[in-house]
């Protein structure tokens, strides 16, 4: 008996692959292994009422006591664990994924994510008597969290808009910005499980609406948030939503004038946030794709701050989880030092003309296909162009790159390219998706 974490938990279509017997084997689980102190919390989706019932049965009946926080933010839960001092965190969520997803993220004692390096087992398992007075479900509150973000203060009268995307962050989120910033308006406000809005991803395309709405009210910038709120996504005074990967290299800009890091990035980044962190004298490092991950290589450099291109954040001096309420105010309070207005943050940054594409695939690609496809990229982007693999397949020269990896989330084969030039972008793209075709049917 055991079960086998992903690079963002558990997560899967219900009730396909997560279902109330894959929360029955973790909720035995979890305190087998880590403890039976829980903190327990969930996303709107519809699933999770079924999954959480059986996820509880399980937990209390190996004597779990269960403090249990419902409609929560997955920051808010992974900062909630750690400051209680409870032995695990147990998240029902499949955070960006659409509707019909669902899974858990489970966090340690720390607040730490468990990523793809963790299976939890049952050895010489024996069902022990159960003991009623031994478990127990409590509600609870996030005070904690909220006095962590409390800690954000500001002296500008800020006017925000948070999209908060039907998603977990809806009650939370609004009563913690108004207490900080001096207006706040809200759209997509009410939990719904199937994100009927704008969907449970902020993308560039479906903020939309929050771009109009801060034109609209004439506020200072708006924020969105996914499905569990561990990303944030900006758009600017003019409801102008700039390429995110400039909202970080900007922000990495800003924490560049106390530190030069290191700070971590994975391999999907522009090339842009390297050039930038060069002109501050930063450190920067590439990392894998993936919060749980990342977290394990700020924790071997020591890093404080990494970031992904999603909106996916970890200020470790705050919280080990990727933040997307803490990382909003935090970016706000960067400009705010600065003196500068959203857009300003990013004028200085380029934006490169980058392509994300996804080619349906299931199980992961082998070691025969990576090498073919390098080879294939290497004639694709040019015979001088490098070649790195430790955390995906990513090929680049000094004007383009390109990266193919499996997905940790979806039967999906990511492939993100970029290059100063725009048919180059388009060309590379077009070829590479070309090229893993023909390798994925073996041709």
């Amino acid at each position: 008996m055991n079960l086998q974490f992903g690079s963002s938990g558990i997560r899967g279509k219900y009730p396909e692959t997560v279902n109330s017997s894959v929360a029955f084997e973790l909720g035995k689980l979890i305190p087998r292994n880590l403890g039976e102190e829980l903190a327990l919390g969930n996303d709107p989706r519809y699933s999770g009422p079924v999954l959480k019932a059986s996820f509880l049965a399980a937990a209390l009946e190996n004597g779990s006591k269960v403090l249990d926080f419902g409609l929560i933010p997955t920051p808010a839960l992974a900062y909630e664990t750690k400051s209680l001092g409870r032995s695990a965190g147990v998240m029902i969520t499949a955070s960006h994924n659409p509707p019909e997803y669902n899974g858990f993220k489970v966090f340690n004692k720390l607040g730490e994510a468990l990523d793809d390096e963790t299976r939890l087992s049952l050895k010489n398992w024996k069902q022990l008597p159960y003991n009623g007075r031994a478990s127990g479900v409590e509600p609870a509150e996030p005070r904690e969290y909220k006095e962590l973000l409390a800690r954000v203060a500001f002296k500008k009268k800020w006017k925000i808009v948070l999209d908060l995307g039907n998603g977990a962050a809806s009650e939370l989120a609004p009563a913690i910005y108004r207490e900080r910033l001096d207006k706040v308006t809200t759209i997509n406000g009410y939990p719904d499980g199937e994100f009927p809005g704008r969907g449970s991803e902020p993308t560039r395309k479906s903020v939309g609406t929050l771009g109009s709405m801060v034109v609209e009210t004439n506020f200072d910038a708006g924020i969105a948030f996914d499905g569990d709120a561990d990303r944030m996504y900006i758009v600017d005074e003019n409801g102008v939503c700039p390429l995110q990967d400039r909202i970080l290299a900007s922000y990495i800009a800003f924490l560049a004038k106390s530190s030069k890091g290191p700070f971590v990035v994975p391999l999907d980044a522009s090339m842009v946030v390297d050039e930038i962190a060069e002109t501050h004298g930063a450190k920067l490092v590439r990392g894998p794709v993936g919060d749980a991950k990342l977290l394990r290589e700020m924790k071997r450099l020591g890093a404080n701050f990494a970031g992904e291109p999603s909106g996916a954040w970890i200020h470790r001096d705050y919280n080990s989880c990727p933040d997307g309420p803490l990382s909003g105010l935090l970016f706000l309070k960067a400009s705010e030092t600065l003196g500068l207005r959203v857009s300003e943050m990013v004028s200085d940054v380029p934006e490169y003309h980058m392509i994300r594409e996804g080619i349906n695939h299931v199980g992961k690609l082998s070691k025969g296909m990576i090498s073919t496809v390098g080879t294939g990229l290497k004639k694709i982007l040019g015979k001088d162009s490098s070649v790195e693999t430790r955390f995906g397949l990513r090929v680049s020269t000094e004007n383009a790159w390109v990266l193919v990896r499996d997905s940790g989330t979806e039967p999906v084969i990511r492939v993100t390219g970029e290059s100063k030039d725009k048919p180059e972008a388009t060309r590379v793209m077009k070829e590479t998706l070309g090229l893993l075709r023909r390798v994925l049917k073996g041709r």
